[in-house]
């Protein structure tokens, strides 16, 4: 499964895109999705540099495809206060992507799946306001085609 319970985060308090990365990263390393934590963590940030991951609308999608993957994840974080993604506008939703080297196009396949449902102004509410993980779940499967299973 690549999203459960253990990797949603609603309402947390961080300060900066570091900090939800390595926060997600705990959660993922904890769920046992990681080979090596650091490294996933550095292939994030490399990522960011690259090109930032904010698409706008208050909504950041860090991803990452490395051998530090274990097993393929996505985590779901809510701040409580928008914060700074890069050269955009604030972040306050991060849908973060774990996926391994030999998982194909899994993370494309994610990306693509929730950027589909990303463009409805109602669904982006939904994820702004819900307030219980197991919703959250039930509207992220419907809504990806239980691609998240």
């Amino acid at each position: 499964m690549l999203i459960d319970e253990k990797l949603i985060k609603l309402d947390a308090n961080y300060h900066s895109k570091e900090e939800v990365i390595r926060n997600v990263a705990q959660l993922f390393w904890d769920s046992n999705k990681l080979n090596d934590q650091e490294a996933y963590i550095q292939a994030v940030l490399d990522r960011e540099t690259e090109l930032s991951t904010n698409l706008g609308d208050g909504i950041g999608l860090p991803h990452a495809k490395t051998s530090a993957v274990k097993e393929a994840g996505l985590a779901f974080v809510r701040l409580q206060k928008p914060i700074p993604w890069g050269d955009q506008e604030p972040v306050r939703i991060v849908f973060q992507i774990a996926v391994s080297n030999n998982s194909a196009n899994l993370h494309l396949k994610i990306l693509s799946q929730l950027a589909r449902k990303l463009i409805y102004d109602d669904f982006k509410e939904k994820l702004f306001k819900i307030d219980d993980p197991v919703e959250l779940l039930a509207l992220l499967s419907e809504a990806t085609g239980g691609i998240l299973k």
